[in-house]
């Protein structure tokens, strides 16, 4: 099932993460806390892992829903705590985690300022690396393929987001 979800959800944070904003905080919120419960809370059963990722990816729902610039703020948080799990080497040292808390600070401010050009950024990035996180890490090409996925991404978001404000008047 996870070789079916994680790409599924990558793909459609890839292409569509500014237009979905609320579902962006969402998978962002999932794919988080899917990755820090084992750093957290040490070695769990899967279906542990899996219902502190749920959890967060509704709290992430509901805040999105709810109270927008919240959302904001903690979608980009959660973005950038998420790609620096995903990037940077599991470790639980000090200088690692206030990295990681750096990274979500940064992603945070980046997405409150200036929003639509870093969701579109951030939603492909996350997008990309659900979809390899999906397909299995040891691709070959792993790297260039996150790469290829992540630029696709940002073009495609792109030229929607440059689409809707030739509409708008």
């Amino acid at each position: 099932m996870m070789n079916f979800l994680l790409p599924a959800m990558g793909l459609v944070i890839l292409f569509a993460g500014r237009r979905l904003f609320w579902l962006f905080v969402c998978v962002a919120g999932f794919a988080s806390g899917l990755q820090a419960a084992p750093l957290l809370l040490g070695t769990q059963p899967f279906w542990m892992v899996w219902g502190v990722g749920l959890v967060c990816g509704l709290i992430g729902a509901l805040l999105a829903f709810f109270y927008q610039k919240a959302a904001i703020i903690v979608g980009g948080f959660l973005a950038g705590v998420f790609l620096s799990l995903h990037l940077l080497p599991v470790t639980t040292t000090e200088t690692v985690a206030l990295i990681r808390i750096g990274c979500g600070i940064a992603g945070a401010i980046a997405l409150f300022l200036v929003f639509d050009w870093t969701l579109i950024v951030l939603s492909a990035m996350i997008g990309a690396g659900l979809v390899i996180d999906g397909v299995g890490r040891p691709l070959p090409y792993a790297l260039l393929f996150y790469i290829v996925l992540c630029a696709v991404g940002i073009v495609v978001q792109g030229r929607w987001l440059k689409t809707s404000r030739k509409q708008t008047p």
